[in-house]
């Protein structure tokens, strides 16, 4: 039940993820009528992190502009109908939940990592002067990247549900990288992602 609830979500947030792109433009125009925002095309916005504009990284990679095709790349293209997704968002208490035998390692800058909601295997990247980057930059952290592979399973004590996780991030054969994310955590998710490294930090 824990993996068909997991799919059922999925099934919900591809149709976010393939409309997004042709109604983000609407949703953006008209983005100042209440009923638009907040209601009628809600689903298309990000209401944690706006447009992108004031996110470090993303805001420098796109070089601090302020405009409908930043707005555009980081609500339709990177995390298209974000608050879709927040629907299916869980309690993050770590305290309020059991990881049940975890299997895999996870690594991060050389020191295995203990299980939690946050931690998933993922690539990270830094600029030219080391500068942090998050997803995207010109070189591939080893710093700050979570290295390895893990499938947890974890119950909640307080809705009594168990829910699960597997993560995968490393290089698969010469300079082609993998990371993978699947299942449900702090929200249900699916991230694949298959990159030609060879700059490395």
């Amino acid at each position: 039940m824990i993996y068909l609830k997991w799919l059922r979500i999925m099934m919900l947030n591809l149709f976010g993820f393939i409309s997004a792109p042709v109604v983000f433009p609407i949703a953006y125009l008209l983005r100042r009528f209440k009923i638009v925002r907040n209601k009628l095309l809600w689903i298309y916005f990000d209401d944690e992190d706006g447009f992108g504009w004031n996110v470090d990284w993303w805001a420098k990679t796109n070089n601090y502009k302020e405009n409908f095709w930043t707005a555009y790349k980081w609500c339709a293209i990177r995390n298209p109908a974000w608050n879709l997704h927040t629907l299916s968002q869980l309690n993050k208490k770590i305290s309020e939940y059991v990881f049940l035998s975890p299997r895999g390692i996870l690594q991060k800058d050389g020191k295995v990592l203990e299980p939690k909601l946050n931690v998933t295997g993922v690539l990270k990247y830094v600029d030219n002067n080391n500068e942090y980057m998050d997803n995207k930059g010109e070189y591939l952290s080893l710093k700050y990247s979570i290295i390895g592979s893990q499938y947890v399973e974890f119950y909640n004590n307080r809705t009594l549900k168990t829910y699960w996780r597997y993560s995968y991030a490393n290089k698969l054969i010469g300079n082609i990288w993998v990371e993978l994310q699947m299942g449900y955590t702090t929200r249900a998710t699916f991230r694949l992602k298959i990159k030609n490294i060879t700059k490395i930090r």
